[in-house]
């Protein structure tokens, strides 16, 4: 059976959900999956008042405690169904669900050496920006999620932006917009002005290749047993790509599927393919 949508799953089981879920990489963190049923749940968290953490008024600090691997035992059957029609079946299209799929690609985004990402709770819709980002070399990021990005949504961001930067004393070194779909008529060509600084905005579109070498029931295996990734886990080669990058060693590079691994049994020797050879420089 293909893994598409929930309801046309034959096994919704918990002990299902959960296998599934394990899968998801990279995987949720404690301080992850407290702040994403949050989210889900319209619960803004609450920033202790003795925090040390410098945070801007309704975000925290996220992904802060990486090694600790969240137990996703304990989460209800309706928790599970959310994180499967999110990260699996993609099936949810929403805000919210784009927001926290970009923030997985944050993770191991190419030539992105993290130091920090604090990401927006405040229950006010009309804070925009859903993340900051501060890297190693000390370049802050602002992203901004929309599950549609209209001309008007664009243009109402430019204020919202210089109204942050002048409250915050805080004026970003790149604007990233993440969106399921982008109108054609937005400028992204065109420098935008946050108080004296010209940016060039950056868009990020998440979209399904139709034609990608794999598919959401196969194993993608790198350098024979190096890295074993589920096909679902991606949505396109470049994002597989970009994880086998960071986290491999780089130099020769080849990357297998085994076809059906997740739907298919067979006691016959499995089938792998070769689908991507060459060499990743460091």
């Amino acid at each position: 059976m293909k893994l598409q949508y929930y309801e046309m799953m034959d096994d919704k089981s918990k002990e299902y959900l959960l296998y599934l879920i394990e899968q998801v990489l990279p995987h949720f963190t404690v301080s992850e999956l407290k702040k994403f049923l949050q989210d889900v749940a319209a619960e803004p968290s609450k920033q202790k008042k003795n925090s040390k953490v410098k945070s801007n008024q309704g975000y925290v600090v996220i992904g802060n405690d990486s090694g600790k691997k969240a137990d996703l035992s304990k989460l209800t059957i309706k928790q599970l169904k959310d994180m499967f029609q999110i990260f699996i079946s993609r099936e949810k299209s929403d805000k919210l669900s784009l927001k926290w799929r970009f923030y997985q690609y944050l993770k191991y985004m190419l030539n992105l050496k993290l130091k920090s990402i604090k990401i927006n709770q405040d229950s006010n819709p009309d804070q925009v920006i859903d993340f900051i980002v501060e890297t190693e070399d000390k370049d802050v990021i602002l992203c901004l999620c929309y599950d549609v990005l209209e001309l008007s949504k664009y243009k109402k961001a430019f204020n919202k932006l210089n109204e942050f930067a002048k409250k915050e004393n805080l004026i970003p070194d790149r604007i990233i917009f993440a969106t399921g779909k982008s109108f054609r008529n937005i400028p992204f060509d065109e420098p935008i002005k946050i108080i004296s600084k010209e940016l060039s905005p950056e868009i990020w579109v998440e979209w399904i290749e139709e034609n990608r070498p794999f598919n959401n029931e196969d194993l993608i295996i790198v350098n024979d047993s190096e890295l074993k990734l589920a096909g679902f886990n991606f949505t396109r080669t470049d994002d597989m790509l970009n994880y086998a990058f960071k986290h491999t060693k780089g130099g020769q590079i080849s990357v297998y599927r085994q076809i059906d691994f997740f739907t298919e049994v067979n006691e016959e020797e499995p089938e792998v393919e070769l689908i991507w050879k060459g060499i990743m420089l460091k």
